[in-house]
């Protein structure tokens, strides 16, 4: 290779240029000379391509010195466009801007090398099978040739610079995730595959897993969109692979080709045999790409960790040095219940370790959550945790109820190891008139747990997606199993009503999508809560499938009592104060009828410009509660009496 400095390559160059124009002076004038034109123009040509940057594009593509020497050509012509001056008037420019490749496989080659060029076929050789040239029309004989923008960007600057039509990402590296370390021992499946197949459904994982196998091989990545570009031609992939290999600088690239690739790379497999023919790119296909008719495809499945396995990822994380128990303790517990996506696990300790190395553990828990927090769009609605058992008033069985289930799911790991056939998940029905507190409760466990809650409206699915049921349901359990999310479905009689008998197409796919539903209830490995207003109408056989069946009764006054001095804290005023008992006792009223009654009151107050909520305004909002359900008159009297005392 000959090295030479940037002055002395730009200095050859100007020669070519110069040769060039002279040999089109010769032919032009018709001089005797032309042979001697010639033969000082392709010592010339063969003084440039021995320049390290046609050496360099000549091994990445595996070219001949005939197809260098006519880059060579096309790419003087294009950077000095004067030196075509002479061939102006001539037959030779007869498509313009630039010459036909018929004259400048003249000009760059021997009468005898461009017949054998010709009788090999040119359009066989790689320079053009991987699309170094181009022509405004489709590429012939007769028409104008440009190179590749990439690679005129390259032999000009030695930067490539990707133009729009290109639909690779420009190669980049990236740094070491620990997190990695877990898939360390699987890296020797692809060592001797150059065509992969990552059998994952989660593209992010599959880019992270690629970026993580290129930085232990020192290799550098490139993307396509998994979206495809409108009016893709075939070409079009080639011609950015080549642009990938010049700004590659001789390294391995490690290329994600989504779904779309795949289809081009099978119908036209000689294509996928030039690329074969390349040694420093290596493919990764996702699962959904169809590469069944590609020979030599490895397929694997990366093996997912244990939960062992990321309770000492998120210990390296944490930069303990010398971990104590507690962190072990705390690492296995975010392991456990917080099942984030490998690939973000840096990410999110990094945001935790901003804050004081004490508190590194909360700080991390409540990151898992909130990356949790992702309900599936359209199928269940992300409810935000805003309470714990303790801002509940239950009965004593109600509450060791409800704590039991925050138990097991806190003692799952333990109950596994101990009982051979104890299965995962926990299954709940809270049940109960409108307003006892079942959709709270369900809210107060997620809580406790520190995990996200998915409230999911049966009727609606029921109702919105027939026929399509089983999709939509298949989708919701799948994303509350990645987030180990807590399910409650709210309206369960909507759809878990005794059997009715089929009468008509939606009867039976009202009763298919049952079937479904209940087989992934059974599978679901987090806690599954449903609620309803009407026990009774519910199937005696779907009862039985339950841990815990948890019946929300109206409060009993003491109980009441507590709700209303908690919901009212210190807005009442002095003698409303001396009437809570009563109003405790003479009226039956569930939490959420306490709540609304208050938020009445106190708006009300407020509007009077009063500092305080008085009985008057909780006479008011009383009677206005009991009104929507047809009680308000049959109370004036009740609510009368306590406004005086009696």
């Amino acid at each position: 290779m000959v090295v030479q400095s940037d002055e002395a390559q730009l200095e050859l160059e100007k020669v070519l240029a110069r040769s060039f124009y002279q040999t089109g002076v010769a032919l032009q004038n018709n001089e005797e000379s032309l042979g001697d034109s010639l033969l000082k123009l392709n010592d010339v040509l063969n003084r440039v391509i021995a320049l390290d940057k046609f050496r360099f594009v000549k091994a990445c593509f595996g070219l001949s010195c005939s197809e260098l020497k006519l880059i060579a050509l096309v790419f003087i012509q294009e950077i000095e466009p004067d030196c075509l001056t002479p061939y102006l008037g001539l037959t030779w420019y007869e498509h313009g801007p630039y010459l036909s490749l018929d004259k400048l496989l003249l000009l760059s080659n021997p009468s005898s090398q461009k017949r054998t060029m010709l009788n090999s076929g040119i359009y066989h050789k790689h320079a053009f099978k991987w699309g170094l040239f181009q022509s405004q029309e489709q590429l012939g004989l007769t028409q104008s040739v440009r190179l590749l923008p990439e690679l005129l960007s390259f032999l000009q600057a030695k930067e490539v610079l990707f133009s729009e039509s290109c639909v690779a990402s420009y190669p980049y590296n990236t740094s070491v995730d620990c997190a990695f370390s877990w898939f360390k021992g699987q890296q020797s499946l692809i060592d001797n595959n150059r065509f992969c197949v990552i059998d994952d459904d989660d593209i992010n994982f599959i880019r992270w897993y690629v970026e993580q196998l290129a930085n232990a091989q020192s290799a550098l990545v490139s993307c396509m969109p998994f979206d495809m570009p409108s009016e893709v031609a075939k070409t079009t992939i080639i011609k950015s692979l080549s642009a990938l290999l010049l700004a590659s600088g001789g390294k391995k690239v490690f290329v994600i080709l989504p779904k779309w690739v795949s289809r081009y790379l099978v119908v036209d497999s000689e294509q996928f045999e030039l690329l074969k023919t390349q040694r420093n790119l290596y493919f990764f296909f996702s699962n959904e790409a169809q590469v069944s008719a590609l020979s030599n495809i490895c397929a694997f499945t990366p093996k997912a960790p244990t939960i062992d396995a990321l309770a000492q990822i998120w210990l390296e994380l944490s930069n303990r040095h010398a971990p104590s128990t507690e962190d072990r303790n705390n690492a296995r517990q975010v392991a456990i219940r917080y099942p984030v996506p490998i690939y973000k696990m840096s990410d999110i300790a990094f945001e935790a370790l901003e804050q004081p190395s004490s508190q590194f553990w909360q700080v991390l828990k409540s990151a898992c959550l909130k990356e949790q927090q992702k309900g599936p769009e359209g199928l269940a609605t992300l409810t935000e945790s805003r309470f714990k058992l303790k801002d509940m008033v239950l009965s004593e069985g109600v509450n060791q109820q409800l704590h039991e289930l925050v138990s097991r799911i806190n003692y799952q790991s333990e109950l596994k190891s101990r009982l051979p056939r104890f299965t995962e998940g926990c299954k709940a029905l809270f049940w109960g008139r409108p307003g006892t507190g079942k959709s709270m409760a369900a809210e107060a466990i997620a809580g406790e747990l520190q995990l996200p809650i998915y409230v999911v409206n049966l009727a609606n699915i029921a109702s919105k997606w027939i026929g399509e049921t089983e999709k939509h349901l298949a989708k919701l359990f799948d994303e509350a199993e990645r987030y180990n999310a807590v399910l409650m479905f709210d309206e369960a009689d909507a759809v878990f009503a005794k059997r009715s008998e089929v009468e008509s197409s939606h009867d039976k796919n009202a009763n298919m999508g049952v079937s479904y539903l209940l087989q992934r209830m059974e599978r679901y490995s987090g806690l599954l809560l449903l609620s309803t207003n009407l026990k009774a109408n519910l199937d005696e056989a779907f009862l039985r499938r339950f841990h815990s069946v948890v019946e929300f009764t109206l409060p009993d006054p003491s109980q009441r009592l507590s709700i209303w001095k908690r919901v009212i804290g210190s807005n009442a005023s002095e003698e409303l104060l001396t009437g809570i008992e009563g109003l405790a006792k003479r009226f039956e009223l569930s939490a959420a009828q306490i709540i609304n009654i208050t938020e009445t009151a106190l708006l009300q107050s407020l509007m009077l410009n009063q500092t305080s909520i008085k009985r008057e305004n909780i006479a008011k909002a009383l009677l206005r509660e009991l009104s929507k359900q047809h009680e308000g008159f049959m109370a004036q009297h009740e609510i009368k009496a306590w406004l005086e005392g009696n």
